[in-house]
């Protein structure tokens, strides 16, 4: 983890924040703040000092950095396993690199080094070079591929740059310039994100940007996207929805039905109740939502809100299945196998359904144990509905 002594460039230098690398949002917005830094794309913080980074930044400190950079090039040296990282230090020497923007590209192209730190095992020098050059290879090639010679070749051509991270070779791949020093290029730093949103400004004749808010995320981190975008709202953007977890009809409330743009708030609320489901939490909020015909983005977030209030029993199909559940395996009563053919499943079953007022599904069987005037208003529109419809 990297440690960082900032402070804003005009101030003082006892003015200082000590801030751990990546941080979390809240925190890193409390840190800023107590120096006089808000949300900005200025880079209006001065590096008085750097650790824990092997020596790889020195070349920042006494220079002005935005934040907000050096926060996304902390998420990508933190997912880099231990040959990326000696990769990065080492193309960072060679390079001489000083600047955020040119570090976070450099995370982008491992693919044009290879670094070699233990020159014993020569096979292992070319099958690592060509694991580099090439980003895979299939067993069978690896198989018939005698990375010896491509080893001896690369030492006695001499190409190498000793640093002290070790030697490191060009591979010729070409590098790619991903961040362009405005908007940060897509990248999932937690891996579990509910959901993804693009927003997009622009056009073709000014330039279009991009931005990407991985949800559910903290508020300041939707502001300090629109800032980078130059926009003060989400209504000029064009906003796309990549659903990892909800179900299609949840995409299209949120994306077809009604803008997302003027619903962000809420989709983003329901990205963090999303996160508090298993796979089968999951399965049994679409049930829930299918059941009570949630029809707009309020709809499904106070569902979500509330799920804990349902009882859902999936696979129970009549009263009988229900009964059984209730009274053998819900846990519920101490039952004894010796008196099965003498209980009334099915009349136990239907004055539970009577009393709970639930409904067979799909899914299984749903009922509301709760009395949140939001959900039992939501469940009174769908019966109203439903009578209407059998009414007709």
């Amino acid at each position: 983890m990297l440690e960082i002594t900032l402070r804003r460039y005009d101030a003082p230098s006892y003015r200082t924040a000590v801030i751990a690398f990546p941080a979390p949002e809240p925190d890193l917005e409390k840190a800023l703040d107590g120096i006089g830094v808000g949300i900005t794309t200025e880079k209006n913080c001065l590096v008085d000092k750097i650790s824990g980074d092997g020596g790889a930044l020195q070349g920042l400190i006494s220079q002005c950095i935005n934040a907000d950079e050096m926060q996304y090039l902390a998420k990508r040296l933190d997912s880099l396993d231990k040959r990326e990282i000696q990769t990065f230090r080492a193309a960072v020497h060679t390079e001489r690199l000083t600047t955020v923007k040119d570090m976070i590209n450099l995370t982008f192209n491992f693919h044009a080094y290879a670094v070699v730190t233990d020159f014993s095992d020569i096979a292992g020098i070319g099958k690592a070079y060509e694991l580099s050059r090439r980003l895979s290879i299939c067993a069978q090639e690896m198989e018939e591929t005698d990375f010896a010679v491509i080893g001896y070749r690369l030492i006695n051509e001499q190409k190498g740059t000793i640093t002290p991270y070790g030697v490191l070779y060009s591979t010729g791949n070409e590098k790619q310039e991903l961040y362009n020093g405005e908007q940060f290029p897509e990248y999932r730093y937690r891996g579990d994100d509910v959901a993804i949103v693009t927003l997009e400004v622009g056009d073709y004749h000014s330039g279009i940007k991009y931005e990407y808010l991985y949800l559910p995320c903290w508020d300041v981190e939707i502001q300090k996207a629109l800032c980078r975008l130059g926009v003060e709202t989400i209504q000029p953007c064009i906003t796309t929805l990549d659903c990892d977890v909800m179900n299609e009809e949840v995409c299209r409330i949120f994306t077809e039905d009604y803008p997302l743009s003027e619903h962000m708030d809420t989709l983003n609320n329901l990205a963090r109740s999303y996160t508090g489901f298993d796979d089968q939490g999951r399965e049994a909020f679409h049930a829930i939502l299918e059941m009570a015909q949630a029809k707009t983005p309020e709809d499904v977030a106070v569902l979500a809100d509330n799920f804990y209030e349902f009882t859902v029993v999936p696979g129970i199909k009549t009263p009988t299945e229900y009964g059984r559940y209730m009274i053998k395996d819900s846990g519920h009563y101490d039952f004894d196998e010796n008196l099965e053919e003498y209980i009334d499943f099915k009349g136990y079953g239907e004055r539970r359904i009577q009393n709970e007022h639930g409904r067979f599904t799909d899914y299984g069987y749903i009922a509301y144990r709760g009395c949140t005037p939001a959900v039992e208003e939501l469940l009174r529109q769908n019966d109203s509905q439903s009578m209407k419809i059998g009414g007709m």
